[in-house]
């Protein structure tokens, strides 16, 4: 990748991040496996007090059954990757409620994993593009599913991690959605973080781990 002349180190950095993510991407792609892992990023709250998902993570989980139908109708074989700890006092962590509506919803309940111990954004990715990795490559495509909010924190951090997933953006406008683009894209944890660089994007996600935590511990 050519520097172009307006860009500072930190920016080519990025860069070329950009373009290896996109290439591995395109590898994957072009390999002969049928399977697809679709990560669900959850929501909270859930409703009070079954633990089911609110307005907004249902909103997301239709989507993914929609990814779902697609994806096999083009003989691909899915899998969901349902995220999120405890955050109220429902008790039920937000992987487990996504995982009780995929069932609910017809899902083979050897079609979803579910990760729990979550508690950023920035987290779900990274166990996502970690599971991309490890699961090899009979699986083809990795999709997303999130809320239109948060589009621009989620593809940079996969791109730090490694991927270009296929983004499958939700807009939410019910309620207050959960995650605003002014914030992520001005927010000194979002996209400013990650113009400074690895240690400036890790120290901001523990920042982000802590304070889910510490609501968590007084729901």
């Amino acid at each position: 990748m050519k520097r172009q002349d307006w860009m500072t180190d930190a920016v080519y950095a990025w860069d070329l991040l950009e373009e290896q993510s996109r290439l591995r991407t395109l590898k994957r792609k072009q390999l002969s496996g049928n399977r697809a892992l679709i990560l669900v990023k959850a929501q909270d709250p859930l409703t009070i007090p079954d633990g089911k998902p609110g307005p907004e993570y249902t909103e997301r989980l239709e989507e993914a059954l929609a990814i779902k139908a697609s994806l096999e109708a083009k003989g691909m074989k899915p899998r969901f990757l349902c995220v999120g700890g405890v955050h109220d006092e429902s008790g039920v962590s937000l992987a487990e409620a996504g995982r009780a509506w995929l069932l609910a919803h017809g899902v083979d309940d050897f079609d979803i994993e579910t990760q729990e111990v979550i508690f950023s954004g920035n987290d779900e990715d990274r166990i996502a593009a970690i599971r991309f990795d490890e699961l090899g490559d009979r699986y083809r495509e990795l999709h997303v599913v999130l809320s239109a909010g948060q589009f621009e924190r989620c593809r940079m951090y996969f791109i730090y991690a490694g991927w270009q997933p296929t983004m499958h953006p939700i807009t939410f406008v019910d309620d207050d959605p959960r995650h605003h683009t002014t914030r992520e894209l001005w927010g000194p944890w979002a996209i400013p973080a990650f113009a400074e660089g690895p240690a400036r994007i890790e120290a901001e996600t523990e920042k982000i781990r802590q304070k889910h935590l510490a609501a968590a511990n007084n729901s």
